[in-house]
């Protein structure tokens, strides 16, 4: 047996009710371990039956404790329901507290409309009928065309005079309506503010005439984009491969092939397959020039996740152990690195 495969937890192991397989206690066949400084609950295999330190003295675990019987006097839960939805209204327990009667009480589909149904409200507590969900949303998509962008062909010519503004022509409509949007086509003015060709006019007024503040100007032109920040949105230069390794440039963009030299040049990571038949050690050199260094090991067979011993014996050097020999193969570890 090898005994370097030992890991090492200095914590309590939490297996989240997972179940403990395959695993065995400490034996002791002549005499109980010193138990100087032991708190109590340590479990061992003392002559073939299991005993716990109680934190005083060694308990035999190996007593079979008997659970008084204790019959219920009505059980409705053992016949099958045919009808409602039968609930719990009742438990009967004795002076010791074990339970002797059971009883219960059918949920007809009224209750369950009384508790749970209401169409009068919107709450946390409450839900409503399908005929009522109907009824809202198409009221809601009823609510969300009002207001919806309508294009209106034949783009729209600007005032050529600062301070001024052209009424936009409707088309699908004999008046302005909200939400007509007019494509501008040439260079100029809407009131103080500049277009350019390319740019939107959008009435968020019925009748909006040419008063500027009635119209809403989306999508700029470039020539009054600015340069990109953290806080505002604008243009932005793209980054060299050595620009994203080295990290320092606050002003350029990264691209997915840039970002792939950066995760190439700062995450090292490999698979080797172990086992030969007959070793417990597996050098392994991965060459990263570090000693910070995570693993993860697989059996090939069932793809079953191993905890194997990985101790790194240099900066480009790490030692996997194992308990007992690998047959050729068994095992593929991958070794991860992140350097700065």
């Amino acid at each position: 047996m090898n005994n370097n495969a030992v890991i090492s937890n200095n914590a309590h192991q939490d297996n989240f009710f997972g179940e403990l397989k395959r695993t065995r206690f400490e034996q002791y066949n002549d005499s109980f371990p010193s138990t100087a400084g032991v708190p109590a609950g340590w479990v061992i295999d003392f002559k073939g039956e299991l005993h716990q330190w109680n934190g005083t003295k060694w308990i035999n675990l190996a007593y079979n404790y008997v659970h008084p019987d204790y019959p219920l006097t009505n059980n409705p839960f053992q016949v099958d329901q045919t009808n409602g939805l039968l609930l719990l209204s009742q438990i009967l327990t004795n002076d010791s507290g074990h339970v002797i009667k059971v009883a219960g009480r059918n949920l007809t589909n009224a209750d369950i409309v009384s508790i749970f149904l209401n169409d009068a409200i919107q709450s946390g507590t409450y839900t409503w009928s399908s005929n009522k969900i109907k009824v809202y949303i198409e009221n809601l998509i009823g609510q969300s065309l009002t207001g919806a962008l309508i294009y209106q062909p034949g783009g729209y010519i600007p005032s050529a005079v600062e301070g001024s503004m052209t009424s936009p022509s409707p088309v699908t409509a004999s008046v302005i309506k909200s939400g007509m949007v007019w494509v501008i086509t040439a260079n100029g003015w809407v009131g103080n503010q500049p277009v350019s060709i390319g740019d939107h006019l959008i009435a968020n007024a019925d009748s909006a005439g040419n008063v500027p503040t009635n119209y809403q100007i989306i999508e700029k032109g470039i020539p009054d984009i600015v340069d990109a920040t953290d806080s505002v949105k604008g243009l932005i230069q793209i980054a060299t491969d050595i620009e994203a390794i080295m990290g320092t440039n606050a002003t350029k963009a990264m691209t997915p092939k840039s970002t792939k030299a950066v995760l190439d040049a700062k995450i090292k990571s490999k698979t080797w397959q172990i086992g030969d038949g007959t070793s417990v050690s597996f050098p392994i050199s991965h060459g990263w020039n570090t000693l910070n260094v995570d693993f993860i090991c697989y059996r090939n067979a069932d793809n079953r996740k191993i905890n194997v011993s990985c101790v790194p014996t240099s900066v480009n050097d790490v030692q996997i152990d194992v308990l007992a020999p690998l047959t050729p193969n068994e095992y593929r570890i991958t070794l991860t690195a992140r350097l700065d």
